[in-house]
């Protein structure tokens, strides 16, 4: 075990149990509302289970800062559907969160959110943080909760998306032609695999493993977490590191709900979500050493592309997938979300 995922071991239950001891000590007093929280995600393991970590820290900080007034119910592993439903759900208020979607997922609701979808955009996890942390992200939480009655709470940029399959090393563009990849039901990604040579093919999350194990598709693409959660270890042989998308998971609230708490409350809310961020993040980020040495250890080779060989990758999606993008995202945002970069990279 690392010394970061050793400390991040005692420092999420210490935050936890802070919170707690913030909280209301009086057996007498009682959530009186309940906040509906549904993932995809399992529970129990702080570690293992990056949702369970995200919501046992918010739960915590929001009964305290509430006095107990509000608290989270969990459903975890998809006891309420799959993360479409889950959406759907939250925009219509049945339940009032949900997490675990990415921004591509909401473009129905908001067509430019896609904007940070596009491939090869960030250089690094940081850059990406300071810049959906930031003024940029803010604006554009603010424009989807115009649109579509979901506001993002925290954005989670996480770890890296790599390809991984069962056919062949992937070592340039010319090594996906022919292959049958699962992606998530988003057009640009689509797109970002189709430019590479490769067939695009949408599976829901819960169909992946079954569908590499039969050979539906030859492979996927997902940070190395998600891979050791989804076992997709065990039905894989090649993965490589490109890392084309920042793996950049949402947690959501339904604006209606959100708006008609006080004020003092929202900020209750969004203060457990900076701390719930925190916590799943820095969880991610410790163990990522340890999730690839898992990998190998599973028999998987990996292999990270020379910066000549990266490059192939950017030049090979960057025209095609920014039309894309042009057809559908208002072109201001694409001014906004460079300039963010470029001011987050300094």
């Amino acid at each position: 075990m690392t010394l970061r995922l050793s400390i991040f071991r005692r420092l999420v239950p210490a935050a936890i149990a802070a919170a707690a001891i913030l909280g209301p000590t009086s057996q007498d007093v009682q959530a009186q509302t309940i906040v509906k929280f549904a993932t995809v995600d399992c529970e129990g393991d702080l570690i293992g289970c990056p949702y369970y970590a995200y919501t046992e820290v918010f739960n915590q900080v929001l009964k305290a800062g509430t006095g107990g007034r509000y608290e989270l119910q969990t459903f975890p592993n998809s006891q309420l559907g799959d993360l479409g439903s889950l959406t759907e759900q939250t925009a219509r208020g049945i339940i009032q969160m949900t997490g675990g979607q990415n921004a591509g997922q909401l473009s129905e609701y908001y067509p430019s959110i896609q904007i940070v979808e596009m491939p090869y955009s960030f250089s690094s996890l940081e850059t990406a943080r300071k810049v959906m942390w930031g003024p940029f992200g803010k604006e554009l939480a603010d424009e989807v909760a115009k649109a579509s009655g979901i506001r993002v709470i925290s954005w989670l940029p996480s770890a890296f998306r790599n390809f991984s399959n069962s056919v062949r090393p992937i070592k340039t563009p010319e090594d996906m032609k022919g292959l049958k990849i699962r992606v998530q039901p988003v057009p640009i990604h689509l797109k970002m695999v189709d430019a590479l040579g490769a067939s695009g093919t949408p599976i829901a999350w819960g169909e992946l493993y079954n569908a590499l194990q039969t050979g539906v598709v030859d492979g996927q693409e997902n940070a190395p977490y998600v891979v050791l959660l989804g076992k997709l270890e065990e039905v894989q042989k090649y993965y490589t590191l490109d890392g084309h998308l920042v793996n950049m998971p949402l947690v959501f609230i339904n604006e209606e709900f959100y708006q008609g708490l006080s004020e003092e409350d929202r900020a209750v809310f969004d203060e457990a979500g900076s701390a719930a961020s925190f916590a799943m993040l820095g969880i991610i980020t410790a163990k990522e050493t340890q999730d690839l040495k898992k990998i190998a250890d599973a028999g998987i080779e990996i292999y990270k592309p020379t910066p000549a060989e990266f490059q192939q990758f950017v030049d090979a999606t960057r025209d095609s997938v920014r039309k894309v993008l042009e057809e559908n995202v208002d072109a201001v945002w694409f001014e906004k979300l460079e300039k963010s970069i470029s001011e987050a990279s300094k």
